[in-house]
């Protein structure tokens, strides 16, 4: 009798003569969150003894009430994305795809060789009328591993349309090996995206930053009379420490009217720059002070200004106890 589409119970003895290869690797259900620990398991092919010529395919725990499954070779779609990374789908009805990474690269491309060999001698194979295999391509991580027909080539081989779709994959193989500690795998796809010249925006998740939103404290100056006595504005911003540098001076334009080109921001006694977050400054709580000069005071701001939240008047008044001495301030500004 068939087994079930879920997977059968695999057999108790995995070093039995009938076992071709069993290899450990982490396994996860595909797509699952960044938080979804990968738990390591035990890949084995065997051959089926009930049907000569054909093989199983089985995920087997390797911890105390590890659920262990099996299924038959042809039923299942296994698809190699890297050197250590494969996909394994069981048939309709199972658990789902899971996501499969191996511990040693050696070890994958022996794994990947032998399922593909397999899947062969099953086709070919006359032993019994099992329908034949419908396997998704397997993409060889090395040369020991033979190249499959052009009719059935992985991705990295599909048409330049194809191209972002492959860009995109790699980044998040990259994330991925990261969020793993997994060194080796992510200097392998690095290695690939720098050989390709691609560029990546890369940044800290969200879950990592202070939570949010925070009330930021900001002193407004004009920069351009920096040595007047005149009184300096006082605003409160709602904002989120993971946002950039950047989307403050998009919140300050579209609020006041001020561009980002006038706006130079001071925090923690450094002169910020765009690209980084308000929580690499140390901005991470309510009250939390910054200090925003102006270059100049452009004619169209002075429609959208409030003069409840902002003066007209933006002459700066330094205080004795601000971070940066006067003449050092201006020469930050002005660079």
């Amino acid at each position: 009798m068939a087994p079930p589409a879920g997977g059968a119970a695999a057999p108790a003895n995995p070093s039995s003569p009938a076992v071709l290869l069993a290899v450990q690797a982490a396994v996860r259900p595909l797509g699952a969150g960044h938080d979804t620990e990968a738990q390591l398991r035990r890949l084995q092919l065997s051959a089926d003894p009930e049907r000569p010529g054909r093989f199983r395919l089985g995920l087997l725990g390797t911890g105390p009430g590890a659920v262990s499954l099996e299924w038959p070779l042809e039923s299942i779609c296994y698809t190699v994305r890297g050197p250590n990374q494969h996909e394994l789908q069981p048939p309709p009805g199972g658990p789902g795809t899971f996501s499969v990474h191996f511990l040693n690269s050696q070890e994958a491309q022996q794994w990947a060789a032998l399922v593909r060999d397999a899947t062969a001698e099953g086709q070919n194979g006359n032993g019994s009328q099992a329908p034949a295999p419908e396997m998704c391509p397997l993409s060889p991580p090395c040369s020991s591993v033979a190249q499959i027909s052009k009719a059935t080539q992985p991705e990295v081989d599909l048409p330049r349309s194809s191209g972002n779709l492959k860009k995109e994959e790699l980044a998040t193989r990259l994330a991925q090996a990261i969020a793993d500690g997994d060194e080796k795998e992510a200097a392998h796809v690095a290695a690939i995206l720098a050989q390709h010249h691609v560029a990546l925006n890369v940044q800290l998740m969200k879950a990592w930053f202070p939570p949010g939103p925070i009330r930021l404290q900001v002193t407004v100056e004009d920069a351009t009379s920096v040595l007047s006595s005149a009184s300096s504005a006082h605003v409160s911003l709602q904002i989120h420490p993971h946002c950039s540098i950047a989307a403050l001076q998009e919140k300050v334009f579209s609020e006041f009217g001020f561009p980002p080109a006038v706006q130079r921001w001071v925090i923690g006694r450094c002169l910020c720059v765009p690209e980084r977050s308000l929580a690499s400054y140390g901005v991470s709580q309510d009250g939390d002070p910054a200090f925003l000069y102006l270059l100049s005071a452009p004619r169209e701001a002075s429609a959208k200004t409030k003069t409840s939240q902002i003066p007209s008047a933006w002459l700066l008044n330094i205080s004795e106890n601000f971070l940066i001495p006067c003449p050092a301030k201006i020469a930050l500004l002005h660079q």
